[in-house]
């Protein structure tokens, strides 16, 4: 798995960094979270493919969340797109593309497939899971959290040979997770493979203030990508904004066991971010600031963070 944070920033771009947007790729595809303005652009400044996007999950109708979607429909379009894209939001955000469609002659050449978001799964195939949760913020607005299901189990080839089964298809079978009959007998995988390894899992929290429930969530993330929209001396205006401190985002990913904390979505005053993340590791030492075009890259359970998506092959 890969994440490349494609923007960082609240509510405006700035030089640095473009305003939010997540792309995740895995073995079964891509999956985008939050679609700011120039979300285009940084695709293509990173190399990034718009059509390997499966789904696209907006967390909230803000317009640093979602002005880029519509662009980003017209370019699939554009490239002659033909698989059904799923998008996961509030109803709002439908009455959005709708009225997009109507007034601005989309003419798309695949289908969309809405979602409303709510709290639970929103989105699954065999190997992609998302969950969602309301958040604490001005609007309506959703965390998400993305299984990635290993299929593939650790294989015995001695068992299966023990037991008649002949090299081919039928093992392969039986890793993926499937059962299989010979000489009418039934083959469990459990019989021939280990379990699969645990998912991996990467939590991301959209806007939101500090709250107990996100906690609960996000436990057991082996990443967790938290807002951290101002320093602990501005909580008082985080509380009223309903955003959250660095510190806070830390104390969610030291309660919530995670692996890792990426800081993201700052504001516009922070020109070096190097002191949030300096405040976010007095509690959680593993912390980074994410900054564009940063890539974190998950393998064999081990998390390696690279400063540009070149280094992350």
């Amino acid at each position: 798995m890969k994440i490349v944070f494609l923007g960082t920033s609240a509510a405006v771009p700035t030089r640095e960094r473009n305003t939010v947007s997540i792309y995740i790729m895995t073995t079964n595809g891509a999956y985008l979270f939050d679609a700011g303005e120039g979300l285009q652009k940084q695709l293509q400044i990173a190399g990034l493919n718009p059509i390997k996007i499966k789904a696209v999950f907006i967390s909230h109708m803000h317009f640093d969340h979602v002005l880029g979607l519509p662009g980003l429909l017209m370019t699939m379009a554009l490239m002659n797109r033909k698989e059904k894209l799923t998008v996961v939001g509030t109803r709002k955000l439908f009455q959005f593309l709708k009225m997009f469609n109507k007034e601005f002659y989309m003419d798309l050449t695949f289908e969309v497939e809405f979602i409303e978001a709510h709290q639970g799964s929103v989105y699954k195939n065999k190997e992609i899971e998302v969950l969602a949760f309301p958040t604490v913020h001005s609007t309506e607005s959703y965390a998400y959290r993305l299984f990635e299901h290993k299929l593939k189990r650790k294989f015995h080839p001695e068992k299966a040979l023990e037991l008649g089964i002949p090299r081919g298809p039928l093992w392969n079978k039986l890793q993926l997770g499937e059962s299989i009959i010979i000489n009418g007998k039934t083959i469990k995988p459990e019989m021939v493979s280990d379990p699969p390894p645990a998912p991996l899992s990467v939590s991301i929290s959209g806007d939101t203030a500090y709250f107990e429930q996100l906690i609960e969530f996000f436990k057991g993330s082996d990443i967790i990508i938290h807002e951290s929209t101002f320093s602990r001396e501005l909580a008082n205006k985080a509380s009223e904004m309903l955003h959250s401190t660095s510190e806070q985002a830390a104390i969610v990913a030291l309660r919530s066991g995670a692996k890792l904390l990426a800081l993201y979505h700052f504001s516009e005053r922070y020109k070096d971010v190097s002191y949030l993340e300096e405040e976010a590791r007095k509690i959680f030492p593993n912390t980074v600031a994410a900054k564009d075009f940063m890539c974190i890259k998950i393998e064999d359970n081990d998390i390696n963070v690279f400063n540009n998506i070149n280094e992350c092959e």
